[in-house]
C-alpha cells in the first residue's frame, strides 16, 4: 500500500498529498508531528532511531516523531503515539519550528504529554521505528544536544535548543 504524506509549501499551506518515496527526493516540504513525554519525574521519553529509516537514521529523537498523512497534526499525534510506542496520553501543542533548508525538510509541530508511572510502564516501542527508548532529564539531554548534535535529529536538537531558550519551565506540566 502506497502511502501519502501531505505536501505543502514554504509557508505551511497545503499543496497535494504525494507519496512517501517522492519527499526523499529533497525537492518537498511536509508536515511532522512530535511528542515530548515527560513521566512524573520530568523526565522525556527518547527513541533511538532504528538504522532502517530512511531520514535519520540510529539517532536519537522525540519520544514520538511521525509525518502528517491526510490529516491533521493532532490526527498524526494521536495515531503516532499509538503505533509508534502503544500507548495514548492527553497532549497539547507548544510551538511549529521550521526546519526547511533549500526548499526541502518540514514543519514540526511540538506536542507535550504527560504519563503516569502505570501508563509509562505500558510503552512498548514499535522496533522498526525505534531500537530503543529511554528516559532523560531534560537538562542532561540539553547538555547532550550540544555536545555531540549529530547524535540527534535536527527537530529534536531545535525543539529543546528552543525549550532551554524560552525557559523549558513554561513547557513541561
Amino acid at each position: 500500500m502506497t502511502e501519502l504524506i501531505t505536501e505543502v509549501d514554504k509557508n505551511d499551506n497545503y499543496l497535494r498529498l504525494r507519496e512517501r518515496e517522492e519527499f526523499y527526493s529533497g525537492m518537498h516540504i511536509h508536515r511532522a508531528a512530535q511528542l515530548i513525554l515527560l513521566n512524573p519525574e520530568n523526565k522525556m521519553l527518547i527513541q533511538k532511531r532504528s538504522p532502517q529509516k530512511r531520514w535519520f537514521p540510529s539517532r536519537y529523537t522525540y519520544s514520538v516523531s511521525g509525518t502528517v498523512a491526510n490529516e491533521s497534526y493532532e490526527a498524526c499525534m494521536e495515531r503516532e503515539m499509538l503505533e509508534e510506542i502503544g500507548i495514548s496520553v492527553p497532549f497539547r501543542k507548544l510551538f511549529k519550528i521550521s526546519c526547511i533548508v533549500e526548499n526541502k525538510g518540514a514543519f514540526h509541530t511540538v506536542f507535550s504529554g504527560l504519563c503516569s508511572e502505570k501508563t509509562a510502564s505500558l510503552i512498548r516501542p514499535d522496533p522498526e521505528e525505534a531500537v530503543s527508548v529511554e528516559w532523560i532529564e531534560l537538562d542532561e539531554l540539553h547538555k547532550a544536544v550540544k555536545i555531540e548534535p549529530e547524535k540527534y535529529t535536527p527537530s529534536l536538537r531545535a525543539g529543546i535548543l528552543k525549550i532551554f531558550q524560552e525557559g523549558y519551565e513554561k513547557y513541561i506540566f
